[in-house]
């Protein structure tokens, strides 16, 4: 039987876990307690300082990355409308896009009246590709991590250097307190401790047990660069980051609420409102679900539960409705967009 935190739910085999004799792990031991929102006048003060010491003729007060999904949608139309800043969407497009994602972005730009700058990610074409089919060969949960090679690279590079090339301040960023998902790199670590060391040794090793990983240095490459390129613009006086929702609580019913007054919608297949933009994030979350009985909704879900802002049957209920993905979904979306069979996969990964 699975033990169980009592807190938060998340299992005895999550990386890195352990519990104490009340049967509560050790993330939930550590927590500092919940979590203090500064508020939407701290927020405004942040965000009216930047603007002060940037150019007063300037076209656009800050950027906003918007995907087509539920969060960079709502940000979209909370940087307008209710901060009220002169927007420029950027959106980077690439061939995993669900249908709606990339309609979603022309109806939210349009009924927002925004204008919109578009970025290719070619990298994420081809190296996310190819990593997806070379994991298939010998698939390994921990190399999951690989699918979005390409995914970071663009979200932390090209974005802020569009930024900083238009000579906009102030660069909008949709993350919320509750979405680190440690756990997917902690997979790599070789050793007892959670660190660089173990997890770089860990990935070397299972780039040597599948040497398809290393027909494409330039993939290698933008591998590195996804794991270790965090620091987007932080190096640099612009753009400056700043996200909203550290700043004032994220609540998912008035968020959907308001953005399908917009006219957004999502693909029903990924049972979720939450990064149902790209078929890529199905795959992971289907396999991290079927190998290790959880995923991201279980992690993100026991951080609501650990800062207190939902019941623990609630949770449970969204779990099981949003955890689980369609075999058929994402064996067509294998098929189509890598030529890779699921059947093959789950055989091979003893599923």
């Amino acid at each position: 039987m699975v033990k169980r935190c009592k807190i938060c739910n998340l299992p005895d085999n999550y990386p890195y876990i352990s519990f104490n004799e009340d049967g509560v792990c050790n993330y939930c031991m550590t927590n500092k307690g919940k979590y203090d929102y500064p508020g939407f006048e701290a927020l405004k003060r942040d965000v009216d300082a930047i603007l002060s010491q940037s150019d007063p003729n300037r076209k656009y007060d800050c950027v906003v990355g918007i995907s087509g999904g539920r969060d960079s949608s709502y940000l979209l139309y909370f940087a307008k409308e209710v901060l009220g800043l002169n927007v420029l969407a950027v959106s980077i497009e690439h061939d995993f896009m669900t249908p709606q994602a990339k309609q979603n972005v022309k109806t939210i730009v349009g009924k927002l009246g925004v204008d919109i700058h578009y970025i290719k990610n070619e990298v994420l074409n081809t190296s996310g590709r190819q990593c997806v089919q070379n994991w298939a060969k010998k698939p390994d949960i921990a190399m999951c991590a690989t699918f979005c090679t390409g995914c970071r690279y663009g979200i932390k590079k090209l974005i802020p250097r569009f930024v900083r090339e238009q000579g906009i301040p102030l660069l909008l960023t949709g993350d919320t307190p509750f979405e680190l998902m440690d756990y997917r790199v902690d997979l790599l670590c070789e050793g007892k401790a959670s660190n660089t060391k173990n997890k770089v040794i860990g990935y070397g090793k299972r780039l040597l047990k599948n040497p398809s990983y290393l027909s494409s240095l330039k993939t290698l490459y933008y591998q590195f660069q996804d794991f270790v390129s965090w620091e987007g613009a932080k190096k640099k006086s612009i753009p400056v980051r700043i996200q909203p929702f550290f700043y004032i609580e994220w609540k998912k019913e008035e968020v959907i609420t308001k953005i399908e007054e917009l006219g957004w919608s999502y693909n029903e297949n990924f049972h979720s409102t939450w990064r149902s933009d790209c078929y890529i994030n199905m795959l992971r979350q289907f396999f991290y679900k079927k190998k290790l009985g959880f995923n991201d909704m279980d992690v993100y879900y026991g951080d609501l539960l650990r800062n207190k802002e939902i019941e623990m049957p609630e949770a449970l209920q969204h779990i099981e409705e949003e955890g689980n993905y369609s075999e058929e979904a994402v064996r067509s979306v294998l098929k189509e967009y890598y030529d890779v069979d699921l059947d093959d996969v789950m055989r091979k990964m003893n599923i």
